[in-house]
């Protein structure tokens, strides 16, 4: 059988008791920049003002602690500080972790007063002696941020200073987060509500929990992540919390840091609480549903039924039954050649086009032959053949004939 491949759209219609249509409002968030995002496949569940380019404060130190340990070999290695490395480049008015000279740490103690209270000081000392100039550091910040794809981004600082060259966007730092998360040293990190030095001298807290506990604020959803805050920023947070199985981000910015309010904790907390009150997930593909029916020749079957043979789901508010595409790729016919257990193509499931599975069809029933359809297909070309035949027959029997009655004169 020729086989021959082609990709065809077509939408999937479920059959739902009911929908409730509703819309998430955010209109009560303070901060002038936000986004929310499903860390999984980083699907923007809302954003306000997120391609605006904003300064992003010492949220700029995840840059920082990305850079650092993918250019260090062991994050338990040991190092005895030399404060005369940085000795006048940590600004006064930044928050300090309390490294000091002669003090022997390792590389995650370096990560972790960086992260955990925003130590300035382990910032600049992580840059000072990863590269041979805080200037090379800076620079592969910056390599980085295009690597993955922040493009709106520049890094002129390690520690988040306001300045004119160290500016990025929501979706930019939503980019760096993701990528962040991903490594199991700065997530466990940005997850530590405290902190002590493994030499014992150092105990500092998360400034989330610091911000929190001086305003008397309950956090019931923020899991962990990085704050900042400057007079440019604002109050800042990017935050990751979790529900249903699903990894959540949230990045705010812009609020006065001068304001009597810890709105970045606030507007975070609230945006969790209205994202796991309306989204979960929700099949868009049931075990059983039909996704495509492939059309058969010569069998008894008319059609083979591709079934789905597991649920798929999104993480959504409600599952909009015109947005789910079926994309397959396969064979366009099948026939009795075609073995049971053979494969005959992918199917693509997507919701509001994007892809959410990919699936290998494989033929699960036995095409058995149909002697009928096969005529019925090819009765032009029997008629052809028999007339064929009549006429070879009819053509040897005149020239018998004629030959015999030679013969008999």
């Amino acid at each position: 059988m020729k086989q021959k491949f082609f990709i065809i759209f077509i939408t999937f219609v479920f059959v739902f008791n009911s929908y409730i249509f509703a819309t998430v409002n955010f209109d009560d968030i303070y901060s002038p920049n936000v986004g929310v995002y499903n860390l999984d496949n980083m699907e923007k569940l809302y954003g306000k003002n997120e391609d605006e380019i904003i300064s992003f404060a010492s949220i700029t130190k995840v840059m920082t602690a990305i850079v650092a340990i993918e250019n260090i070999e062991d994050i338990n290695d040991t190092i005895i500080v030399d404060y005369s490395k940085i000795y006048g480049k940590v600004d006064s008015e930044l928050v300090t972790a309390g490294i000091y000279d002669g003090q022997t740490l390792t590389y995650y103690d370096l990560l972790a007063t960086m992260l955990v209270p925003s130590g300035a000081d382990s910032a600049e000392y992580l840059a000072n002696i990863v590269c041979d100039s805080e200037e090379m550091f800076i620079q592969k910040m910056n390599e980085k941020a295009l690597e993955i794809g922040m493009n709106n981004t520049s890094f002129s600082n390690v520690t988040g200073l306001d300045d004119a060259k160290n500016y990025s966007t929501i979706n930019d730092l939503s980019k760096m987060m993701k990528y962040a998360l991903d490594n199991k040293y700065l997530k466990e990190i940005m997850s530590l509500s405290s902190y002590t030095t493994t030499d014992g001298t150092i105990t500092v807290r998360s400034s989330i929990t610091n911000a929190t506990t001086r305003y008397g604020i309950d956090i019931k959803y923020i899991i962990g992540g990085k704050t900042g805050t400057t007079g440019d920023a604002g109050l800042c947070l990017a935050s990751f919390s979790e529900d249903d199985g699903v990894e959540l981000l949230v990045i705010v910015t812009g609020t006065s840091m001068y304001s009597d309010t810890m709105y970045n904790v606030i507007d975070t907390e609230n945006i969790y609480q209205k994202v796991i009150d309306n989204y979960s997930n929700q099949n868009i593909v049931s075990v059983g549903d039909e996704l495509y029916q492939v059309p058969c020749i010569c069998t008894k079957q008319d059609s083979v039924n591709i079934l789905s043979k597991e649920n798929i789901t999104v993480y959504t508010e409600n599952v909009e039954k015109d947005d789910v595409r079926i994309e397959y790729n396969g064979v366009d016919t099948l026939d009795y050649t075609v073995k049971q257990g053979e494969a005959i193509g992918t199917i693509n499931v997507y919701y509001k086009d994007k892809l959410i599975r990919e699936l290998d069809i494989i033929l699960d029933e036995k095409l058995e032959f149909s002697l009928i359809k096969w005529i019925d297909i090819n009765i032009e070309n029997i008629i052809i053949f028999i007339g064929m035949i009549v006429i070879f027959i009819s053509t040897i029997t005149l020239i018998y004939k004629k030959k015999n009655k030679k013969i008999g004169a």
